[in-house]
């Protein structure tokens, strides 16, 4: 008898333990019209991030974009210090100098530089083959699209002291630059080393034809630059300014070119 109670009151207590438990919960109804507006991913972000000597970025695919809005290159000009130095700042007259272009951004953001790489520069073509002792660019080499950077020297009295022989019909409609982008943390800046010689190029003789009907094509050569103070020009390949805009100087030093042995005159 007293086993038959204690076997019911354990059947009461499961029982009511049972009624405590919680009911099974449903799985939650998944909205399909708040899955189907997501947001979606950021969009990867065009060209390629770098700091330092920006040598031979025209082949690195991941600097390459399709377009760039002209006043792109504008609107971040507030936010670049842009330098050119020379090193040294005093050179003989047939030496060379270093010309240092720094850019850094200043700015409390990323920004994006634009660059235009071109396989020559715009406008007429030099006639290499009439200076002396300078060979005619490799025709495929020519081709290949890079970052130039044209210098122009001028005087103290604001002359080009070049006047290199152009091929005339050369200027030509060029062909769409390859735009490169460089993303520029805050503080970061890009390099680039010019090379600069203290020398000029006068302008070629005009061709003379002989008694014999033969014509000669005279050249010319580049001579030292004379003593004194000269303003060197950087035109930077900059996408979307204007040719001014593009431009950063600097001033160089040419001093008298040294005389063999101390200018003492030889006997033999």
């Amino acid at each position: 008898m007293m086993a038959a109670r204690s076997i019911q009151a354990l059947l009461l207590v499961l029982a009511a333990v049972a009624g405590c438990e919680d009911p099974p919960r449903a799985a939650p109804v998944v909205d399909a019209s708040s899955s189907a507006h997501a947001e979606p991913p950021p969009p990867p972000r065009e060209g390629c991030a770098r700091v330092g000597i920006i040598d031979g970025i025209e082949a690195e695919p991941s600097c390459v974009v399709k377009r760039a809005n002209e006043d792109a290159m504008r609107a971040v000009l507030k936010d670049l210090s842009i330098t050119l130095t020379p090193e040294p700042p005093e050179v003989v007259g047939g030496g060379m100098a270093l010309l240092n272009l720094a850019i850094k951004n200043t700015g409390s953001s990323e920004v994006t530089l634009y660059l235009e790489a071109r396989p020559r520069p715009t406008g007429p073509r030099t006639d290499w083959s009439r200076v002396a002792g300078v060979p005619e660019p490799h025709p495929s080499a020519s081709e290949v699209p890079r970052l130039l950077f044209p210098l122009t020297t001028t005087d103290n009295r604001d002359r080009d002291v070049d006047a290199v022989p152009t091929i005339a019909g050369s200027a030509v409609v060029p062909a769409p630059p390859t735009i490169l982008a460089l993303r520029i943390r805050p503080g970061g800046k890009v390099t680039r080393v010019i090379s600069w010689w203290a020398l000029r190029i006068p302008a070629p003789a005009k061709p003379v034809t002989n008694d014999a009907g033969h014509r000669y094509v005279p050249k010319t050569t580049a001579i030292s630059l004379v003593p004194g103070e000269y303003n060197v020009t950087v035109e930077l390949p900059f996408h979307g300014l204007g040719r001014e805009e593009r431009k950063v100087s600097t001033r160089v030093q040419v001093t008298r070119t040294p005389l063999p042995d101390g200018g003492l005159r030889r006997y033999y």
